[in-house]
């Protein structure tokens, strides 16, 4: 998501409902002015676009702020209410070194803030916050991915979190899906001596208890297998690391 800069009018034109996608989406790139805000803000809160009376509990604003950039990016608006209306800040650059702050220091990798003040002829300012996800998965400092769904935020999932990471290592060699390959081409002893030393005993047993089996773990959470609806077929790298010996010199 590219940076926009808000520019002042001199007046409110009739504003309408519109949501953040179609205003990313419109041809030829939009011209962002105070208007064009506002109608993003009368179209409400969507999976692109939170709005905010004020900036007052900055762990949760964290949590937003990951959420929106692990779900490719989108708009944080500062001083309008649960009422769609424009209260203000009391003190916008206040704000608006809050969430760079934030940003480099609360989240990681750390984010690129692109913020804006915007004031209006009645004096009232409030502070849009272009969020980019171009490095994700992104995580609060403790630790936790948040993905946002609809209007609002939630905790990523295993799989979701390893989604994100698939889609985020390169397309090397290593990852290519070995043709002819399948999860009975794996050592499972010498993945779950592995799985263990850096997981703990309790990963295996509550694999174990759920039904999670090592095609799963080879592919959800190591990321070194593909497939769909069951289908496991490691890829190079898994191969390399975990697979028997003499599957390793037929596949290879």
């Amino acid at each position: 998501m590219a940076r926009r800069k808000f520019r002042g009018n001199q007046r409110h034109e009739p504003v309408t409902e519109r949501s953040f996608q179609e205003f990313l989406s419109s041809t030829p790139a939009p011209q962002t002015s105070r208007t064009e805000l506002m109608r993003l803000v009368r179209g409400g809160e969507d999976t692109f676009l939170e709005l905010k009376v004020k900036l007052s509990n900055t762990e949760k604003i964290a949590q937003e702020i990951v959420a929106l950039a692990n779900t490719g990016g989108g708009l944080m608006v500062f001083g309008v209410n649960d009422q769609l209306r424009v209260e203000g800040l009391d003190d916008a650059e206040a704000v608006q070194d809050d969430l760079v702050r934030l940003c480099r220091e609360e989240i990681h990798p750390p984010l690129v803030p692109f913020i804006d003040r915007i004031a209006f002829d009645n004096g009232r300012r409030i502070v849009a916050l272009d969020i980019e996800g171009k490095r994700r998965p992104y995580r609060t400092r403790d630790g936790r991915f948040f993905l946002r769904i609809g209007s609002e935020k939630r905790e990523a999932t295993r799989e979701e979190l390893s989604a994100l990471m698939d889609e985020a290592r390169p397309f090397g060699y290593e990852n290519v899906p070995v043709l002819g390959s399948s999860e009975s081409d794996i050592d499972e002893a010498h993945l779950w001596s592995f799985v263990r030393e850096f997981e703990g005993d309790a990963f295996e047993q509550e694999a174990t208890l759920n039904g999670y089996p090592t095609g799963e773990v080879l592919k959800r959470d190591l990321l070194l297998a593909a497939g769909n609806m069951g289908e496991v077929v490691p890829t190079v790298a898994g191969l390399l690391l975990f697979g028997r010996h003499e599957r390793v010199a037929e596949l290879l």
